[in-house]
Protein backbone atom coordinates (compact mmCIF):
# COMPACT_ATOMS: atom_id res chain seq x y z
CA UNK A 1 0.00 0.00 0.00
CA UNK A 2 1.57 3.27 -1.10
CA UNK A 3 -0.63 5.61 0.96
CA UNK A 4 -0.17 5.89 4.71
CA UNK A 5 -3.21 4.66 6.61
CA UNK A 6 -5.17 7.47 8.25
CA UNK A 7 -7.01 5.44 10.87
CA UNK A 8 -8.58 8.58 12.34
CA UNK A 9 -10.15 9.40 8.95
CA UNK A 10 -11.34 5.81 8.45
CA UNK A 11 -12.76 5.72 11.98
CA UNK A 12 -14.57 9.03 11.49
CA UNK A 13 -16.12 7.72 8.25
CA UNK A 14 -17.08 4.40 9.91
CA UNK A 15 -18.76 6.20 12.82
CA UNK A 16 -20.65 8.49 10.43
CA UNK A 17 -21.68 5.47 8.36
CA UNK A 18 -23.12 3.77 11.46
CA UNK A 19 -24.92 6.97 12.47
CA UNK A 20 -26.41 7.18 8.97
CA UNK A 21 -27.63 3.57 9.21
CA UNK A 22 -29.26 4.34 12.57
CA UNK A 23 -30.87 7.46 11.08
CA UNK A 24 -32.24 5.39 8.18
CA UNK A 25 -33.92 3.08 10.70
CA UNK A 26 -35.52 6.09 12.41
CA UNK A 27 -36.66 7.42 9.01
CA UNK A 28 -38.21 4.05 8.10
CA UNK A 29 -40.03 4.01 11.46
CA UNK A 30 -41.33 7.54 10.91
CA UNK A 31 -42.54 6.56 7.42
CA UNK A 32 -44.38 3.52 8.83
CA UNK A 33 -46.04 5.61 11.55
CA UNK A 34 -46.93 8.39 9.09
CA UNK A 35 -48.67 5.83 6.88
CA UNK A 36 -50.55 4.42 9.89
CA UNK A 37 -51.64 7.89 11.04
CA UNK A 38 -52.76 8.79 7.53
CA UNK A 39 -54.74 5.57 7.06
CA UNK A 40 -56.34 5.90 10.51
CA UNK A 41 -57.46 9.53 10.23
CA UNK A 42 -58.02 9.89 6.49
CA UNK A 43 -60.02 6.83 5.50
CA UNK A 44 -61.35 8.38 2.28
CA UNK A 45 -58.79 11.04 1.30
CA UNK A 46 -59.15 13.27 -1.70
CA UNK A 47 -56.19 14.05 -3.92
CA UNK A 48 -54.48 17.17 -2.64
CA UNK A 49 -54.51 18.65 0.86
CA UNK A 50 -56.70 17.12 3.56
CA UNK A 51 -57.18 18.46 7.10
CA UNK A 52 -58.28 17.01 10.42
CA UNK A 53 -59.31 19.45 13.14
CA UNK A 54 -57.54 18.79 16.45
CA UNK A 55 -58.04 20.27 19.94
CA UNK A 56 -56.93 23.82 20.76
CA UNK A 57 -56.99 25.03 17.17
CA UNK A 58 -54.41 22.57 15.88
CA UNK A 59 -54.98 20.85 12.55
CA UNK A 60 -53.42 17.72 11.07
CA UNK A 61 -52.54 18.46 7.46
CA UNK A 62 -52.10 15.52 5.07
CA UNK A 63 -51.18 15.79 1.42
CA UNK A 64 -52.46 12.89 -0.66
CA UNK A 65 -50.78 12.36 -4.00
CA UNK A 66 -51.34 9.84 -6.76
CA UNK A 67 -48.32 8.61 -8.69
CA UNK A 68 -49.32 8.23 -12.32
CA UNK A 69 -47.05 6.26 -14.63
CA UNK A 70 -47.71 5.49 -18.27
CA UNK A 71 -48.23 1.90 -19.34
CA UNK A 72 -46.25 2.10 -22.57
CA UNK A 73 -47.75 -1.13 -23.92
CA UNK A 74 -51.29 0.26 -23.56
CA UNK A 75 -50.47 3.74 -24.86
CA UNK A 76 -50.79 3.14 -28.65
CA UNK A 77 -54.38 1.86 -28.41
CA UNK A 78 -55.40 4.65 -26.03
CA UNK A 79 -53.67 7.18 -28.26
CA UNK A 80 -55.78 6.09 -31.24
CA UNK A 81 -59.04 6.22 -29.27
CA UNK A 82 -58.28 9.70 -27.92
CA UNK A 83 -57.17 10.93 -31.34
CA UNK A 84 -60.66 10.06 -32.61
CA UNK A 85 -62.06 12.20 -29.78
CA UNK A 86 -59.84 15.15 -30.72
CA UNK A 87 -57.25 14.75 -27.94
CA UNK A 88 -53.54 15.16 -28.75
CA UNK A 89 -51.91 12.53 -26.51
CA UNK A 90 -48.45 13.79 -27.45
CA UNK A 91 -49.29 16.96 -25.50
CA UNK A 92 -50.02 14.79 -22.42
CA UNK A 93 -46.88 12.67 -22.58
CA UNK A 94 -43.31 13.83 -22.08
CA UNK A 95 -40.49 11.83 -23.60
CA UNK A 96 -37.16 12.24 -21.87
CA UNK A 97 -33.97 10.89 -23.45
CA UNK A 98 -31.80 8.68 -21.25
CA UNK A 99 -28.34 7.37 -21.95
CA UNK A 100 -27.89 3.64 -22.57
CA UNK A 101 -24.53 3.34 -20.84
CA UNK A 102 -23.75 -0.17 -22.14
CA UNK A 103 -23.99 0.98 -25.76
CA UNK A 104 -22.18 4.23 -24.95
CA UNK A 105 -19.20 2.25 -23.64
CA UNK A 106 -19.02 0.42 -26.98
CA UNK A 107 -18.41 3.65 -28.94
CA UNK A 108 -14.99 4.29 -30.45
CA UNK A 109 -12.93 7.07 -28.89
CA UNK A 110 -13.87 9.41 -31.76
CA UNK A 111 -17.57 8.54 -31.55
CA UNK A 112 -17.54 9.06 -27.77
CA UNK A 113 -15.69 12.38 -28.14
CA UNK A 114 -18.42 13.65 -30.46
CA UNK A 115 -21.32 12.25 -28.40
CA UNK A 116 -19.82 13.64 -25.18
CA UNK A 117 -20.67 17.11 -26.49
CA UNK A 118 -24.33 16.24 -25.80
CA UNK A 119 -23.64 14.97 -22.27
CA UNK A 120 -23.09 16.59 -18.91
CA UNK A 121 -20.61 14.33 -17.13
CA UNK A 122 -19.82 14.65 -13.44
CA UNK A 123 -18.76 12.14 -10.78
CA UNK A 124 -21.46 10.71 -8.56
CA UNK A 125 -21.02 9.98 -4.87
CA UNK A 126 -18.44 7.20 -4.35
CA UNK A 127 -19.38 3.94 -2.72
CA UNK A 128 -17.04 2.45 -0.12
CA UNK A 129 -17.41 -0.33 2.42
CA UNK A 130 -15.27 -2.25 4.85
CA UNK A 131 -14.90 -5.89 3.85
CA UNK A 132 -14.03 -8.39 6.56
CA UNK A 133 -11.21 -10.85 5.95
CA UNK A 134 -12.52 -14.31 4.99
CA UNK A 135 -11.38 -15.97 8.24
CA UNK A 136 -13.37 -13.50 10.45
CA UNK A 137 -16.72 -13.84 8.67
Amino acid sequence: MSEELDLELLNAWWNAFNEAEAAKAVIRREQELRKQVFEYYFKDPREGTNYLELPNGWRLKAIYKLDRKIDEAALPAVKEQLKELGVNVDALVEYKPTLKTKLYRELTAEQARIFDQALTIKPSSPIIELVQPEETK
